[in-house]
């Protein structure tokens, strides 16, 4: 067992013993992820914590851009989130996909309590990415209801005039864009099957087009 697939599926022993073995912690696969990014992923605090403190290093980023901290968010790993902004994460880092920001990752997928973990470490609440939207309108598009709510309540600007998922596809209005957070196969652990793969999407692309093909 590799140390990112010991990372990924919670084994801290073995993870352990890996490195002591002298293996390269901040040894990236073919995605550009780190054991951090694969434990931080899967919500592994006391692996997340052992890392750290054994050099990996927290800003490092898959090719998709997204750092530990932004993985994090993306899966509501609250403690793991807390953590990770006390080592020093960039809480305003923006991932190659529509420059998207860790406060974004966890508006879209309803994740309240490390919305406020980010604010409360200077998230800045109504950034935008590519296409303008700010996490107000991001949790909007995606029906966090309860997520866009607390953002208003804390400053959150930015809400469509269109709430329902018509905003990413005019033709199919029943089926939600394909969010790889919300899916279990999209997880850390599946990286070694070969699932998962975040392309950035280029500028001139829009999201139309891709659902369109």
């Amino acid at each position: 067992m590799n140390l990112l697939r010991a990372s990924a599926s919670g084994e801290l022993a073995a993870v352990k013993k890996i490195v002591a073995e002298g293996a390269d912690i901040n040894a990236a696969d073919s995605s550009g992820r780190t054991a951090l990014i694969e434990a931080a992923w899967a919500g592994h605090a006391e692996i997340v914590k052992y890392l750290v403190e054994k050099g990996a290093k927290v800003t490092i980023a898959d090719n998709a851009g997204f750092t530990p901290l932004m993985r994090a968010c993306e899966e509501g790993n609250a403690q793991v989130v807390t953590y990770l902004v006390s080592k020093g994460s960039t809480v305003n880092a923006r991932g190659k996909v529509r420059g998207t920001t860790p406060l974004m990752l966890a508006a879209e997928q309803g994740h309240i309590k490390v919305i406020d973990v980010l604010l409360e470490n200077g998230a800045k609440v109504n950034d935008v990415d590519q296409y303008e939207e700010t996490a107000l309108a991001r949790a909007y598009h995606m029906e966090q209801t309860k997520a866009a709510q607390h953002l208003e309540a804390k400053g959150g600007r930015g809400k469509p005039e269109r709430s329902s998922l018509s905003h990413y596809s005019s033709k199919d209005k029943n089926s939600k864009p394909n969010t790889k957070a919300a899916l279990p196969q999209w997880s850390a652990a599946a990286a070694d099957a070969g699932l998962d793969e975040d392309e950035p999407i280029p500028e001139e692309i829009s999201t139309e087009d891709l659902l369109e093909e």
